[in-house]
């Protein structure tokens, strides 16, 4: 996970950059929000009211609350009431996936009116986004933002850490709710990908049964999977592949045909065109040069 824009806002702070659009004199600010199709938030409320509006979805929450926006979720929040102060933490996830998913992120956000504020892992959580928001505030952390960047980072994820878990503890049956199904965003469904293929690339896979597995249809999985990794996903499993037969020519006593065979390909002609492509010589040729350099560095 990465943090990729922060900030501090309040109605008490004029200098404080504008988090707000205008309107009308005397009318209460409103901040407007927008999708995030390739970065979560995390938005502190840590004093006022809000009307949260995510989707089709409604909340009204005084603070101090944590709100989560998983990415590509439309929102709007608009501040109902003064004063107000809060903080917000735009977030690049990784592949471990672990910014909680939409329906927790749903299920957690509709608990902050709700919560048991005495319950342990609920102050813990408050106490530690407390603490970070006010590192954020301090002048001399804000000389330093590659030093908040680093405070931030580890302290987000001790928080997502916990609050997975109170979601999972205010809601026991949790998994077996059939309307809690989690639909992946897009790039979990990327990693989804990647980890299938990487842990069964000698399987037979063809973009039915990437489509299948993902539900995109494919047009949009392979412009999908290009965006997140560079590459078509065919192109993916065929370097999980080249580098599989490469460890197998110089650790193993296999035949080509043997190796082309476990690491999926069905044509030997096939496997040796594709490798040629990639290093440049036959796989014959590739073991007999590295089979050389280890004799030669033989004491």
């Amino acid at each position: 996970m990465q943090v990729r824009a922060y900030g501090t806002d309040s109605s008490m702070n004029p200098s404080s950059p504008p988090a707000f659009s205008d309107l009308l004199p005397g009318a209460l600010p409103e901040r407007l929000g927008g999708i995030h199709p390739g970065h979560h938030e995390m938005l502190y409320i840590a004093e006022g009211k809000v009307k949260l509006s995510t989707n089709s979805r409604h909340y009204f929450i005084a603070g101090p609350a944590l709100i989560l926006i998983p990415l590509d979720t439309s929102h709007r929040l608009d501040m109902v009431s003064k004063p107000y102060r809060f903080a917000y933490w735009e977030l690049q996830d990784d592949p471990a996936a672990s910014f909680p998913s939409p329906h927790e992120c749903t299920l957690w956000n509709e608990m902050q009116d709700k919560r048991d504020r005495n319950a342990a892992d609920m102050k813990m959580i408050f106490e530690r986004v407390d603490a970070l928001n006010e590192v954020m505030n301090a002048d001399w952390v804000r000389k330093h933002p590659e030093l908040l960047q680093q405070i931030s980072l580890s302290d987000i994820q001790a928080i997502m850490a916990l609050i997975r878990h109170a979601v999972k503890s205010q809601i026991p049956d949790l998994p077996n709710r059939p309307f809690l199904k989690r639909h992946s965003s897009a790039a979990e469904t990327v990693e989804m990908l990647v980890r299938t293929m990487e842990s069964t690339y000698w399987n037979d896979f063809t973009l039915q049964k990437l489509t299948e597995l993902s539900r995109f249809n494919p047009s949009y999985l392979i412009r999908l999977f290009k965006t997140y990794k560079g590459m078509t996903p065919f192109q993916y499993l065929n370097n999980i592949r080249m580098n599989a037969a490469e460890k197998f020519l110089q650790n193993s006593d296999m035949s080509i045909q043997e190796i082309a065979i476990i690491t999926g390909y069905q044509s030997i002609h096939y496997f040796s065109r594709s490798f040629k492509q990639k290093y440049g010589v036959s796989p014959i040729q590739w073991r007999n040069e590295h089979n050389k350099d280890k004799q030669l560095r033989r004491p």
